[in-house]
């Protein structure tokens, strides 16, 4: 579990990204296919970091 907290905005703009399922203050639900494109992406050689801004979640960071 992340140490994050996110606020209403953060999980409204979370939510707007068809990768993600649903957003909580604590938590974020992502969709199968953006991680078995992470997963590939990763294995491939890109960074997390890479592949979340890459796919618009840079408000992770």
């Amino acid at each position: 579990m992340s140490k994050n907290i996110y606020n209403e905005f953060q999980m409204k703009e979370l939510e707007k990204n068809p990768n993600v399922l649903r957003a909580s203050e604590r938590s974020i639900s992502y969709s199968s296919e953006f991680k078995i494109k992470a997963v590939a992406e990763y294995k491939s050689g890109k960074t997390p970091s890479q592949i979340f801004i890459e796919q618009g979640l840079a408000l992770l960071n």
